[in-house]
């Protein structure tokens, strides 16, 4: 088992493809915030998962959180964790609550329809054994409804996750001026801006004006090169050869790790063409998320709102 104290103080939870993994890196690299993982750890619901994380990773799949950097943990004021499923977790609201009393929490809001469809693209982008496509993901959605069900894996991340009113509804309650709630256009209209609010609520030191905030985790797709196929999956004959010239796991890992990173590097793509028609039933059947988005201040203090005017 592995410990550090103190524990995270300051929680990055998403929704998934709102924002997150840029923001982590713009607050990362204030010098009084340390983020001990590489990226997600999701150390809060570790276990058997409470739902389907993606359509490959059904409920009851172990979390594992990564081995934490925690080199000169003790020296920060705020040690960051960012893990988007956290959101949804009622495991991950408890342990906060319960054991994380002075712990500050950030969560981002992205359009519901802009969030299925770019949660699928990220989906292809980074599962090696996931190439359903867009059409037909909305199709299998059509099928149920547009209502997300926990035994059904391959649509659940998509109907799940865009539905963000309850459960930032459900932290803010539990949390109140602990909360920050940053809608996505604040992150993409002013970067500066929207880190230095949240710094402030941090109260450290503001980033000067001018610096520079580039973006994280831009679309992108898996290389569809039959190279980089060969390389992410090498044939069965290459593996077993593999085995007999590198005995160990470690020794695989070490040896091949870098030969077949190329392979999984995502390459830039536009995003898949949607015509009018699937666009507005897809707004029809996250409609209350949309009012939610487009009235938050109806629903949440004003106060806690990264961005608002």
């Amino acid at each position: 088992m592995h410990r550090f104290h103190p524990s995270p103080n300051l929680l990055l939870i998403g929704g998934p493809k709102t924002g997150t993994t840029s923001l982590m890196h713009w607050l990362a690299s204030h010098e009084q915030i340390h983020h001990p993982w590489p990226n997600e750890s999701h150390f809060l619901m570790a276990g058997p998962a409470e739902f389907p994380t993606s359509p490959i990773h059904p409920k009851g799949t172990t979390i594992l959180a990564p081995r934490a950097d925690i080199d000169g943990v003790g020296e920060h004021r705020w040690i960051m964790d960012k893990s988007t499923f956290h959101l949804y977790s009622q495991r991950a609201l408890e342990a906060v609550c319960e054991h994380l009393p002075e712990a500050r929490v950030v969560i981002t809001l992205r359009h519901p329809v802009d969030l299925m469809l770019s949660m699928h693209q990220e989906h292809r982008k980074r599962l090696v054994e996931y190439d359903t496509n867009q059409t037909t993901m909305i199709e299998l959605s059509r099928k149920q409804s547009f209502q997300p069900n926990e035994d059904i894996p391959e649509t659940y991340s998509f109907l799940h996750f865009p539905r963000l009113k309850d459960p930032t509804l459900r932290w803010v309650e539990a949390l109140g001026d602990r909360v920050r709630v940053v809608p996505l256009s604040s992150i993409a209209a002013d970067p500066l801006r929207t880190t230095n609010e949240i710094l402030s609520w941090l109260e450290i030191e503001r980033m000067p004006e001018g610096t520079s905030l580039p973006r994280y985790n831009e679309r992108g797709e898996m290389n569809p090169a039959g190279w980089a196929k060969t390389l992410r999956e090498p044939p069965s004959f290459l593996s077993k050869l593999a085995r007999i010239l590198l005995p160990t796991k470690g020794l695989r890992r070490a040896v091949l790790d870098p030969i077949r990173s190329p392979g999984f590097k995502p390459v830039a793509t536009d995003s898949p063409v949607m015509d009018e028609q699937t666009r507005h039933e897809l707004e029809r059947a996250f409609a209350d998320e949309i009012e939610f988005q487009d009235n938050l201040t109806s629903y949440i203090d004003p106060s806690i709102i990264v961005g608002g005017d």
